[in-house]
């Protein structure tokens, strides 16, 4: 008798949730890169700033560091619109798969086809990633499933739960600059006054 899944969610992928995946997979897979991009991007405009005096060159060297910091995720872009454009114009759907989280793996059912991929056992989860709509699980830094959280609905902290523990890794956010920001100044806020 097959086991029960302990969760079964849809997901039908549409252009923006490709790119959400993208961006979660550049996220977590490609820091070196977001790193050095923002290192030669501030020494580009310190040096512009220090050398420059206003002169032509120094406008540009800023303009192509500011580019750097801004087109972050220009790679990961181009890559999901094409994959999207690819399917439409071979007159394919996008993604669809029906997502079942058992008690050892999570199986993965391509639809409408109802063909069965290969499981993906916990232990060989390599990352988790999360934003403000989706959990994000990645069995490699090439491929990774999109959770819905909607699909959750009033089960997604027992979900978040219950793969955390499973995985034995964390979710890591994905959180804006903005977010990133306030979040620091509200630790920086909550500390007690040094002496």
């Amino acid at each position: 008798m097959e086991e029960k899944p302990l969760f079964d969610i849809k997901m039908q992928h549409d252009e923006d949730t490709l790119v959400a995946l993208s961006h979660m997979q550049y996220d977590l897979f490609c820091t070196r890169n977001r790193a050095a991009r923002s290192i030669l991007s501030i020494l580009l405009i310190v040096i512009a700033l220090l050398y420059g005096g206003g002169s032509w060159w120094s406008l540009l060297i800023i303009a192509y560091a500011c580019y750097l910091t801004t087109s972050t995720y220009a790679s990961s872009n181009r890559t999901a619109h094409k994959i999207a454009e690819q399917l439409k114009a071979a007159n394919m759907p996008l993604p669809c798969s029906r997502y079942l989280f058992g008690k050892g793996e999570m199986r993965i059912i391509t639809l409408p086809d109802g063909d069965e991929l290969d499981p993906l056992p916990y232990s060989q989860v390599l990352q988790l990633g999360e934003d403000f709509k989706a959990y994000y699980l990645f069995r490699d830094q090439y491929g990774g499933y999109r959770i819905p959280k909607e699909e959750l609905g009033e089960r997604e902290e027992e979900f978040r739960k219950f793969v955390q523990g499973k995985t034995g890794k964390k979710f890591i956010r994905r959180l804006t600059p903005l977010r990133r920001l306030k979040m620091w100044l509200d630790n920086r806020t909550s500390e007690p006054e040094h002496l």
